[in-house]
């Protein structure tokens, strides 16, 4: 007599193979591993290869937010004229660690635009005079001959221009800003928002 296989005991066996393959390959573990090379990247481990992935840049958005206000407020009281045009500089990026400045930047740029208390020089036009220029700053300072020179050419009346950089052994975050007169190359104050990350 002959025995006659169904599908269902053929395909079985076969069948569990690829399940356990399939739930074998899934199962991979991630772990993250400093590598000591950089404060700014790390070892991303998946199964047994490795690839190296930089760390995510800080956000600091609020503290540009709230460096706004205040220099929105510290302009009403430092009697700067009607709607005067302002030059937002790039901020500097000066903590070690990886950060959007051209994030912060556009912060500041658009709260100050919101405020109604400036005109503001689109930054599309700012990337061109910052590379034309080649002014030198340094530890927030700028020479004042260079911000006259500066501008004649871009017709702006103020320059606000700063640095992020983060206090020693910690994790606070200061943002630094500066608002010079163009005309004069006069600092008229310098302002300072920190925030703890």
């Amino acid at each position: 007599m002959m025995m006659v296989l169904t599908p269902y005991r053929v395909r079985q066996p076969h069948w569990l193979l690829w399940l356990v393959a399939f739930l074998l390959t899934g199962c991979n573990t991630t772990l993250y591993k400093p590598t000591g090379k950089s404060p700014t990247s790390q070892t991303v481990t998946t199964g047994s290869a490795g690839v190296t992935q930089p760390a995510r840049p800080l956000d600091l958005q609020a503290l540009a937010k709230r460096s706004a206000a205040s220099v929105i407020k510290r302009s009403d009281k430092a009697e700067l004229g009607k709607s005067p045009t302002l030059y937002v500089d790039m901020i500097r990026n000066s903590t070690g660690s990886t950060l959007d400045t051209a994030k912060i930047t556009n912060v500041l740029h658009t709260e100050l635009a919101r405020s109604g208390r400036f005109k503001l020089i689109p930054l599309e036009k700012n990337a061109a005079f910052q590379q034309s220029l080649e002014y030198q700053q340094s530890e927030g300072a700028l020479n004042p001959s260079t911000a006259v020179q500066l501008g004649k050419q871009t017709g702006a009346d103020l320059m606000l221009y700063g640095n992020v950089s983060r206090v020693k052994k910690s994790r606070t975050y200061q943002l630094t800003t500066n608002m010079m007169d163009l005309k004069s190359g006069e600092l008229l104050f310098t302002d300072k928002q920190s925030v703890r990350k």
